[in-house]
């Protein structure tokens, strides 16, 4: 079990961690790293702002049950095989999962596949607002007229091709209004939002938005200070990350747990106590979770 255990911890971390990241590239830790001379430092997790914790996986302390059904054994058995399977990250198809699991455990499966049962899902699952896309496209083709602007400003600088004064002067003046543009629209998004929706844009966005501090504000028209929306390939980005949220890692969850809960129930004499607290924190987990879809919803019915 720690082995399935392990897996299952390693396909969420996977599918739903949300990285930080600047620049385009995770932020590290500030801290000396002494390396051997000759040899150069090889980062791991514990580099990282949001470096993964190390986990321990140990076997449980629980009761083998006597297993005197014939079916109970061979099912148990093609259990066994399956995760073995998806521990080495090989697939199980969708006839094998069916022989192995019961009809009741095989539904539960298949309506996992499609129940939001992690944050990630709930706050990224519906993808970018739509208001956001708009404003999105204005940003890329700033970009795009910035990036132009910066390729004739340096071979002009360079003397590889000549271009006038007034070219240049153009091509920057127009990359700002562009992103002047864009700026505008998204003050237009703010100052119509609801407090519902502001923490759903909010949330996507790779900056706090302050129109609210008028000159003191830290937002502006430059490359480096207009917000940028979450999943931005642009350097100038200051946290881009999102979760991976794939649907092959979605599934491969679903069905290392619906293995595992199958093999208890086979396996182990259940105890009464880490039921409880197993029904609690599932208890809790759906709270938490009505409460963000219902925050959600607030923002979906906008008129």
């Amino acid at each position: 079990m720690p082995q399935v255990n392990k897996r299952i911890d390693d396909v969420q971390y996977a599918n739903y961690n949300i990285p930080t990241l600047a620049y385009g590239h995770r932020v590290l830790v500030a801290k000396e790293r002494s390396v051997e001379h000759g040899k150069a430092y090889v980062f791991t997790e514990e580099d990282y702002v949001d470096g993964r914790e190390e986990t321990t996986y140990e076997e449980p302390v629980v009761t083998l049950r006597t297993i005197d059904d014939a079916k109970q054994v061979v099912r148990l058995v093609k259990i066994n095989a399956l995760l073995e399977q998806l521990i080495n990250d090989k697939t199980a198809t969708t006839a094998q999962l069916r022989s192995a699991l019961t009809p009741e455990q095989y539904n539960d499966y298949v309506r996992s596949l499609s129940t939001d049962t992690h944050l990630s899902e709930i706050n990224y699952g519906s993808g970018m607002p739509r208001d956001l896309r708009g404003y999105n496209q204005m940003l890329k083709a700033a970009d795009f007229q910035q990036a132009k602007y910066e390729k004739m400003s340096g071979l002009a600088s360079t003397g590889r091709a000549k271009y006038k004064y007034d070219t240049v002067s153009k091509a920057l003046d127009k990359a700002e209004s562009l992103y002047e543009d864009a700026l505008e629209r998204l003050e237009e998004i703010w100052g119509v939002a609801t407090p519902a929706e502001l923490y759903e844009l909010q949330r996507w966005m790779d900056r706090d938005i302050d129109f609210d501090k008028g000159t003191d504000r830290t937002i502006g028209i430059c490359v480096d200070s207009i917000p940028r929306v979450r999943g931005s390939k642009s350097t100038h980005s200051l946290d881009s990350g999102l979760p991976k949220l794939s649907l092959r890692l979605k599934r491969k969850e679903c069905q290392l747990t619906a293995l595992r809960e199958a093999a208890w129930a086979i396996a182990f004499e259940s105890v009464a106590e880490d039921n409880a607290q197993s029904e609690a924190d599932t208890a809790r987990l759906k709270e938490r979770i009505a409460h963000l879809k219902s925050r959600k919803n607030l923002f979906e019915e906008r008129d």
